[in-house]
């Protein structure tokens, strides 16, 4: 037990800065930055000291950050890397061997609702309304099956999206389709903070129009099925 007490115990993550834990990982900056406390809990809890971790969406890096200090090895990539030691690839295509990575960590977008770059191909161009959100988030589960070794880990948050008086279950579907070929293990909350919704006007309106502002993602965790080889 010694050096875990501090892992989160319960379903309910929420840290008061996206630095908390690890001041020199990631940018806080960044449109949906992944708290370093999420991911150093995970990298502690899936992987041990010298194995791999793979962050295919990596934004600012936070994920590759905390593993590295963390002991473990890990591969960063994204089509518009933020970082000169990012490597530029598809997350439907990883560069990546078979059956190598005890962990990959998945912060995906959500719908189309930020422009993360100017690349066509980027997945955060199609609304969560439409299936193909969903065919393309499929090919992403299928790369990570494929370089996660039997019983590794997925890590993958997500959150649902209400825009123009609907809302789109966007979390739902990709469980449902990430269920396909892992074992779910959990489904974290993972609260959010400093969002540019987060203020008293887009407050007032939530009340006037009888809608909610989203005050969280779901952070799901699922096994590759023992005995299942990558490729």
């Amino acid at each position: 037990m010694l050096g875990r007490t501090d892992l989160e115990a319960s379903t309910c993550w929420d840290f008061p800065t996206q630095s908390d834990g690890h001041p020199r990982a990631g940018d806080a900056s960044f449109n949906g930055v992944t708290p370093a406390r999420c991911a150093g809990n995970l990298v502690r809890r899936y992987s041990r000291p010298g194995q791999l971790v793979i962050d295919p969406m990596s934004g600012s890096g936070t994920i590759g950050d905390v593993a590295r200090a963390l002991g473990r090895r890990a591969i960063s990539f994204d089509l518009v890397p933020r970082r000169r030691e990012l490597i530029r690839a598809d997350a439907r295509a990883w560069p990546i061997p078979n059956g190598i990575a005890a962990l990959a960590v998945i912060d995906s977008p959500y719908s189309d609702n930020i422009a993360y770059g100017n690349d066509p191909r980027c997945l955060g161009r199609i609304s969560c309304r439409d299936p193909r959100f969903y065919e393309e988030m499929r090919r992403v589960a299928i790369e990570a099956q494929r370089v996660l070794f039997p019983g590794g880990i997925l890590a993958w948050i997500i959150a649902d999206e209400y825009r123009g008086g609907v809302y789109t279950p966007a979390g739902f579907r990709l469980m449902d389709v990430l269920s396909e070929t892992f074992e779910p293990i959990d489904t974290i909350v993972l609260v959010r903070h400093h969002d540019r919704s987060a203020s008293p006007m887009w407050e007032h309106r939530a009340r006037r129009f009888n809608f909610y502002l989203r005050g969280f993602k779901f952070l799901f965790i699922l096994r590759k099925p023992v005995g299942e080889l990558g490729g």
